[in-house]
Parts: structure tokens; sequence; C-alpha cells
């Protein structure tokens, strides 16, 4: 029986071993540690700089993150003729995002002395350029690379979509953005941090720590207007590509979002935005609370009681958004400058959210 080379991971071997394996029926089996792993559970992926290295991956009976990673050429060559049915599929999709990389990275390399000379110019005008480059990404292609990165977030965890918070978070949300270029998602995650975030593409995640400090619907709505405002000016985008650099322009284009996914996931929830953009997110969702006809006064009283909090460290959508003080004083002197006569607070049964077992 032939084989092929690979080196085993998992959370008893996390730097590796070196194994032989080899496909017997509808099972992956690796000696010498004789495991046997049945082909359903097997998710092809692969990495490096030009995708040439790849990744059998799987769980253990305990949910632990197993993989292979295939030794030589001609052992990657040796999977992908010898596969199982069940991985053909996946086999082609690899196929398929190889010839669009090296059709990318060939164009790339016939404009080495332009990108050179763009280094420099980088340098002069990086915001610029950034903005530039998202510029170019449609509103469908962000919303794909949105969705993207939720699919992998909800193989880790489950988000949820239904309950009375859910409804309360959808049914606010959409009357915040309504006649939006986006198709809005709103989902709740069961977490302890006090956080809400945005993804680009218009997915909207609670915590349900926040939503529990939360005691009327307005102070929701300022949180959900706060994190649209990310979406709609692309904050959320722009703060990706600053963060985990030009490829993840190149992943939106190429609908490739594989390999890089525990960076983006690592960086959600915790993404840090300029000064200049939280201030823009705070004037423009505070204007799309009095669009929306909803009283506004919420975002001060909210951000008035996560200040409060004791201990050490500041829930975490106070701790990522800088100089709360300062925010909460410009807030009430736009609310004082623009009094919206029609704003009125929303009315929902606020008792009923609380009690979602959700929030317990």
């Amino acid at each position: 029986m032939q084989t092929f080379s690979a080196t085993y991971y998992s959370p008893g071997q996390p730097l590796g071993s070196l194994a032989e394996a080899y496909f017997l029926g509808s099972k992956l089996v690796i000696a010498p540690v004789d495991i046997s792993v049945n082909v359903a559970d097997i998710t092809m992926s692969v990495g490096g700089f030009e995708h040439d290295a790849f990744f059998l991956a799987w769980q253990d009976e305990f949910g632990g993150e197993c993989a292979l990673k295939l030794a030589t050429k001609t052992d990657i060559a040796f999977v992908l003729a010898h596969a199982p049915p069940s991985l053909q599929k996946q086999c082609r999709v690899w196929h398929q995002r190889k010839r669009r990389i090296h059709l990318v990275w060939s164009s790339l390399a016939a404009i080495t002395g332009v990108c050179v000379l763009s280094v420099v110019l980088l340098w002069w005008h990086y915001d610029q350029v950034v903005c530039w480059l998202v510029s170019h990404i449609t509103v469908a292609q962000e919303e794909q690379f949105g969705k993207s990165v939720l699919a992998q977030m909800e193989t880790d965890e489950p988000l949820i979509s239904k309950g009375p918070a859910f409804e309360a978070v959808q049914s606010i949300g959409k009357r915040l953005t309504k006649n939006s270029a986006y198709h809005y998602q709103w989902l709740i995650k069961k977490e302890k941090t006090v956080n809400a975030f945005a993804l680009p593409g218009g997915v909207i995640i609670v915590h349900s720590a926040l939503l529990t400090k939360i005691d009327k619907p307005d102070e929701l709505a300022a949180v959900l207007a706060h994190e649209v405002q990310h979406v709609e000016q692309r904050h959320a985008l722009k703060s990706m590509v600053d963060n985990l650099g030009w490829a993840t322009v190149l992943m939106v284009f190429l609908g490739d979002v594989s390999t890089p996914m525990a960076m983006i996931t690592h960086e959600l929830g915790g993404m840090f935005f300029s000064r200049d953009k939280e201030d823009e997110a705070d004037r423009l969702g505070l204007q799309a609370l009095i669009n929306a006809n909803i009283a506004p006064g919420g975002m001060v009283t909210f951000l008035q009681k996560l200040e409060k909090e004791p201990g050490a460290n500041p829930p975490e959508w106070i701790s990522s958004h800088p100089d709360t003080a300062g925010r909460i004083k410009t807030i009430q002197d736009l609310i004082s400058a623009q009094a919206c006569k029609t704003c009125q607070p929303l009315v929902y049964d606020w008792a009923k959210v609380q009690r979602d077992k959700v929030l317990l």
C-alpha cells in the first residue's frame, strides 16, 4: 500500500512529528501513531506565500485541532491524485485558487520595478492609498468577504439569531439602516466581555454581556448606530487593510480567506480604530439616531454607565474606544446643538429582553 509523508500536528504534539499516512477506503490512516480518521471529517487547506503548503485538518474526539502538513510536492501530487471521492471537490477548489493566485503573482512580478517606487510613495501617502484601494472594492465583494469571515467564526462557536434579545437588536438595527447599500446581519455572541463590533460588509455582532448592561432600548440603539457607521464609512475594511496588510485586499478579489483566517478572527472584536474614525462613528451615529427619530441620549447614558464600572480592566467597548470622557462631552455638545423635537424614546418590552436565556 502506497503511503505519503507528512508532519503530524495535534494538541499533544504542537511542534509536529514525522508520519506516514495512507487512504484506506473512507479512512485516513496515520502511522506510527496508529490513528484512523473519517475522510468526511477532513478539510483540505493551503498555506504559504505561494499557497504551496498543503494541509489535511480535522478535530479529534475532544474537539482538539489536528492536521497533517504534506512533506513534498510529490506527496501533494499523490494525495490530489488518490484522494477519496469526498475530497475531490475540495481538490478542485484548491486547483482553482492556485491558478488565480499564480495569475496574480505573475502579474505582480511583471511590475516589480513599479512596486519599489510605490513603497516610497506609500510611506508618504499611506492613508490615501488605503482609501483608494478600498474604494475599488465593491459592496458585493465586501459583503462576500464579511460572510466568509463570519462562516469561519461560526465554526468555532454558533452565533445566536433568535429570541427576544436578537429580535430587539434586529428590529432596532433595521430602523437605523433603512435605505443602506449593505444587507445587514445582526447576531448575538454568548460572551462575558462587554463589547460589540462590526465585520466588513454589514455584519454586526453584539456580545450578550453588553446587553445585560443596557437598561433601555435607546442605549442599544446608540451602540448599534455607532457600529453601523463603522460599516457605512468602511472603517472595518480599512482597519483590516491597516492591521493585516494588503493581503486583505487581494483576498477580497481572489475570494480566498482560508489561509490567514486565524489572523483575521484573532483581530475581530479587539480591533482598534483611530481617534478620527471613532469620532466620525460617534458623530454620524448620533445623526443616524436623529434621522430615525430615536432619542439620542442613550449614547451618553450608556457611555457614562460603562465608564463607572468598577475594576482595573474597563469594559472592552470602553477600552477599545479612547478618551471616553472626551467622547461623552463631545456627544453632549452635539445633542445640545441639534435638538430633535420629533425624536422619541424607543418602546420595547425591555424586561422580556432581559429575561432572555441568552443573557443569563
